[in-house]
């Protein structure tokens, strides 16, 4: 039956701009059964408030309690890929654990690491594994499951934002023989990933996002946070910087953005040997800003698309006329929701 039976299951993406959730009924369409979102005020401390919308959330939105999904924030993850000797499972785990070391700051004591062998393949006479190692400090992981706890829901399941994607980008093998680099951006955080044939490759985390780009509006009008989010929603980032200052500073911004995924790029290439990619992605909340997948694309001169998560599901017109054109920020959400059980 597998982890979560037969039954739907929650998916919970809570970020910096607010929470996002789906509910999932599986199949081979899998049906989009509910959906909600709450956003946070941009410029108000959200900690405090979080258990209580969670639990107004699965009580009020009909998002059930059974077989729910969240993710670990990036930024307190570390992903790596590898390529190990062929060996007993048992022994497999134990080496991660030990590469696991090269790369994280805190103790292995203290970290929890996970891996998923991605393929096989022969070295000269050496059998090999390729896997994806993600590790984690035990104590930021509680801290956030913390948040469940207070609302009385009980965590089934834990991702990476990362592997989440995945679930869409590739859904049922679609798109699996392109090289696909995805950029999420959110509120506090642009999540830079690639994808080679399906496997996830690099994964990088920056805590920079679309807060960033409300503040400097909000700077560069003299208004409050509140104002500056409206009217940064309302922004064409295709409009002629030379005739509207405030583009013309999103737009640097958006510049300091772009440097950093090409330098990831760039390292993806160089270390992994590998080419160049064949497709971007972007999704998150920010990627819905108007002209920003154009401006991307000219940018980078690659075909940028935005990720529509609710593409390769069911669901009541209903649903889709109210959150549809928001698809992009339940992303993270319906990948969880997604996870083969």
């Amino acid at each position: 039956m597998g982890l979560f039976g037969s039954g739907e299951i929650t998916g919970i993406d809570v970020g910096a701009g607010g929470i996002k959730a789906v509910r999932i009924k599986p199949g081979k369409r899998p049906k989009l059964v509910a959906v909600a979102l709450i956003e946070f005020p941009p410029d108000a401390s959200v900690v405090e408030p979080i258990s209580a919308d969670l639990r107004y959330l699965l009580s009020e939105k009909k998002l059930g309690r059974k077989n729910v999904i969240t993710q670990v924030p990036g930024k307190d993850l570390t992903i790596r890929s590898l390529s190990l000797p062929k060996m007993p499972l048992a022994e497999l785990g134990e080496a991660v654990r030990w590469e696991a070391k090269r790369h994280i700051s805190y103790s292995l004591d203290s970290a929890l690491v996970e891996y998923l062998i991605t393929g096989e393949k022969k070295e000269g006479t050496v059998d090999k594994v390729d896997l994806v190692m993600v590790a984690a400090d035990e104590s930021k992981v509680r801290e956030h499951l913390l948040l469940f706890d207070d609302a009385r829901i009980k965590i089934t399941a834990v991702d990476a934002n990362a592997l989440a994607l995945r679930n869409i980008l590739f859904f049922v093998g679609e798109n699996a023989a392109a090289d696909t680099l995805a950029v999420d951006i959110g509120a506090g955080k642009m999540e830079i990933d690639i994808f080679k044939q399906g496997i996830l490759r690099f994964s990088r985390c920056l805590e920079t996002g679309g807060a960033d780009l409300t503040r400097l509006v909000s700077d560069d009008l003299n208004i409050s946070i509140q104002d500056a989010e409206a009217f940064k929603r309302e922004l064409d980032m295709l409009a002629p910087p030379e005739k509207n200052k405030t583009v013309a500073a999103i737009r640097s911004r958006l510049d300091a953005f772009l440097m950093e995924i090409r330098r990831s790029v760039e390292y993806y290439r160089t270390t992994c040997r590998e080419k160049a990619v064949d497709r971007v992605v972007l999704t998150g909340g920010t990627a819905l800003m108007k002209g920003l997948p154009e401006y991307f694309s000219r940018s980078l001169g690659l075909p940028v698309e935005l990720c529509d998560p609710f593409s390769v599901l069911k669901y009541k017109d209903a649903l889709g006329a109210e959150f549809g054109p928001l698809a992009s920020r339940f992303s993270s959400a319906v990948g969880l929701a997604l996870r083969k059980m």
